[in-house]
């Protein structure tokens, strides 16, 4: 199992190759149980929407400061 690479609070945003994510900044809000594959999951939201969303790992890098 891979382990969680970001923190509660931290700023990620979409990579490059997540076709699903609108780009935008996001906050992580809690860190989520791997999926059955071993890939850690989060729980994320923008500030601009009203919604959270939860995606994986793969899916998210660290936004520049």
């Amino acid at each position: 199992m891979i382990a969680h690479m970001f923190k509660v609070g931290e700023v990620v945003r979409p990579h490059p190759s997540c076709r699903v994510l609108p780009h935008d900044v996001f906050r992580i809000l809690r860190l989520l149980p791997a999926t059955a594959g071993g890939v850690p999951l989060y729980c994320i939201k923008s500030e601009t929407e009203m919604i959270e969303r939860v995606v994986e790992q793969n899916a998210i890098e660290a936004a520049p400061r």
